[in-house]
């Protein structure tokens, strides 16, 4: 008898930490609810502002190229959220005092266009902020960096959005379906 009340008691463990493992792993470690078709959380590389400051730098940024890719739209009845990211190309001079560029953050300006509820401008503005370098003379540095963002649908059917960086612009439709 004592045998048979091991084993159900082994069997009952075991079914209760196969479920709570599921459950973990179903809801992204607790992140998103279990029936959730949301994407994940948005990796970032550069940290986001949505304020505008002081930015005396700002003339000597060059865009070179904007890269947007969808990464996870599963838009549905129950889902408006879309992961896309987006990769950004660029130099930046600098002259002689001894201050070295680098991008601190990124300004992200999301608006919807005046004629359209469904078509909407987003705006990347790469901070660069200077710090003090002993060696550093003029020249141009080059970066490179790529966040990721999410966004969510403004109604059903397409929903166009544009990406603007510099003069740089791209655009990308997403469909939501009932």
């Amino acid at each position: 008898m004592k045998k048979v009340i091991k084993i159900l008691a082994i069997i009952i463990l075991s079914i209760f930490l196969f479920l709570v493992c599921a459950y973990l792993y179903l809801t992204d470690f607790g992140r998103k609810g279990i029936l959730s078709n949301e994407p994940r959380k948005p990796k970032i590389e550069i940290p986001v502002t949505y304020n505008v400051g002081w930015w005396s730098y700002q003339d000597d940024l060059i865009i070179d190229s904007l890269k947007i890719g969808i990464i996870e739209s599963k838009l549905n009845l129950f889902n408006s959220k879309s992961l896309i990211s987006y990769s950004v190309y660029g130099k930046m001079k600098f002259d002689d005092g001894h201050w070295e560029p680098n991008i601190e953050k990124i300004h992200l300006s999301e608006r919807i266009e005046k004629d359209s509820l469904r078509n909407r401008i987003i705006e990347i503005t790469p901070i660069i902020s200077v710090t003090e370098k002993d060696n550093e003379k003029s020249g141009v540095k080059k970066f490179k960096f790529t966040n990721e963002h999410t966004i969510i649908s403004s109604g059903w059917g397409n929903n166009t959005i544009k990406f603007i960086c510099g003069n740089k612009e791209q655009i990308i439709k997403l469909q939501q379906r009932k």
